[in-house]
């Protein structure tokens, strides 16, 4: 058997007390780590894929989570409007202790057991009473409810309630979705702006040059120096700008991703694929049958229904089962008092309001399922204004794309003939500047195809799917 050594012993006690003190004081700062780190998500090493950020964003996104709650808070009023049409018991209790006298000359006179009477003024050192009871409420006919069994309009109502939040949560989604492809698409697209616009400063720059001294040289006028110089100041204007809409859109994309403003986040440089044009017959058709903005309006009217429905059982009598038991107790003496009865109440006369409401909640009816085609004549127009901006589109991307091949062999003779000293340096320099602007052109308009398709998906709903 060993003996342990009271300078070891001390040694370690005092090394664990050091560990237990650091892992308390680092402990709080780990979580603190882990709780930010659930709040902001955490910057990917990365290039951001238009997929990714739309994940992210979907995980992240405030609006989502509202409508989440908004769900949640609605499932809990139907199950409150159903627990209501149950029968409700409450209990009660109270205990009094009193002394002193008599406070005026009308105080009750008691008799004692030999019907000798008291004097009123009589001096009471201390008493008590408790009372203790029961009350049982049980609506048996009442706005529509028969026993709480039947699907009665104050639950109908909740659900309808439901119902257009579920289907505005997806409308809520398509919206994040189209904002994130927005800023995506916007972002690269200035990014991917930057190096041709950079080119065409220095061909300007190199044609400035060149018009300054052939215009030293008597072959050129100033007039012509002038207007090198007004294309070379509006294209480093140009050039300026598309920087800080680069800059511009990779911080506002990062907000909206939940990363902290000052992070800079990378994105892949590649703009997705257009979709292949669909079906205007399908789109008008079945899908549109099932948008949610429909479904929403057929909500709204189940909602506007029900309310109807409950303005007129509020005009038929209700009936009430109550009962109530009630104990009194003076710690000597019990007494019991039990309470049962059935009450029918009547609407009589009111001025006629209750029938006034009725017929209110009558017109908002009709006003509901009235304007169920007004959203989808709404939802028709502008599904159309989209397919009409998109063929516009498409028809100019195959112009651009045929003036863009003759610009690039007209480029390409110039640049031989260049060679071949056939023609002047200005000739290429200017030739290449048009074909560099008529591919900035085509860049623009693609991107604004990309938008118009992501604006369909967001009027669709998300029953035409284009980025998932």
């Amino acid at each position: 058997m060993t003996k342990s050594i009271p300078q070891r012993n001390l040694i370690l006690r005092n090394s664990l007390a050091a560990s237990l003190a650091a892992l308390l004081l680092i402990l709080p700062f780990r979580l603190s780590e882990k709780e930010v780190s659930t709040r902001n998500p955490e910057l990917p090493r990365h290039p951001l894929t238009l997929q990714d950020c739309i994940a992210i964003a979907l995980g992240e996104s405030s609006k989502l989570e509202a409508s989440r709650f908004d769900l949640l808070a609605a499932g809990e009023e139907i199950r409150g409007a159903r627990a209501s049409l149950w029968p409700s018991l409450t209990g009660s209790a109270t205990g009094e202790a009193f002394s002193g006298s008599s406070a005026g000359p009308f105080a009750l006179v008691s008799t004692n057991v030999s019907g000798q009477g008291v004097n009123a003024r009589r001096q009471v050192n201390l008493a008590g009473i408790g009372i203790f009871g029961l009350r049982l409420d049980y609506p048996i006919f009442k706005d529509g409810s028969i026993f709480g069994l039947n699907d009665a309009p104050t639950v109908e109502v909740k659900r309808a309630q439901r119902n257009a939040l579920a289907w505005t949560t997806h409308l809520t989604r398509e919206e994040v979705i189209y904002r994130i492809t927005q800023a995506f698409v916007a972002t690269v697209s200035a990014q991917n702006r930057v190096q041709p616009i950079e080119h065409r400063v220095n061909l300007l720059e190199r044609s400035l040059g060149i018009t300054k001294q052939e215009q030293q040289n008597g072959l050129l006028l100033p007039l012509d120096v002038k207007v090198v110089q007004e294309q070379l100041s509006g294209a480093q204007t140009l050039s300026k700008a598309i920087h800080e809409q680069a800059m511009a859109g990779s911080l506002g994309l990062a907000r909206l991703l939940g990363f902290p403003s000052s992070s800079h986040v990378r994105m892949a440089r590649t703009l997705p694929e257009p979709p292949d044009p669909p079906s205007a017959t399908l789109l008008l058709g079945k899908l549109l049958a099932l948008h949610p903005s429909l479904q929403v309006q057929r909500a709204n009217i189940e909602k506007a229904k029900q309310d109807y429905r409950l303005e007129r059982f509020r005009l038929y009598p209700s009936v009430n089962l109550r009962g109530s038991a009630v104990d009194v107790s003076d710690f000597q003496n019990d007494a019991h008092i039990l309470i049962g009865g059935i009450t029918v109440n009547v609407p009589i006369f009111d001025f006629g309001a209750q029938l006034d409401t009725a017929r209110a909640r009558r017109d908002t009816y009709n006003a509901e399922q009235a304007r169920l085609g007004a959203v989808g004549d709404d939802l028709t127009s502008d599904l159309v204004t989209i397919y009409q901006q998109i063929y516009a589109l498409s028809e100019r991307i195959l112009t651009l794309q045929g003036e863009i091949g003759k610009l690039d062999r007209d480029l390409r003779v110039a640049q031989s003939q260049q060679q071949q000293g056939i023609t002047p340096p200005l000739t290429a320099i200017d030739a290449e500047v048009v074909l560099v602007g008529k591919q900035d052109e085509l860049n623009i308009v693609q991107s604004r195809r990309l938008l118009l398709y992501a604006n369909l998906q967001k009027k669709m709903g998300g029953t035409w799917k284009w980025i998932r």
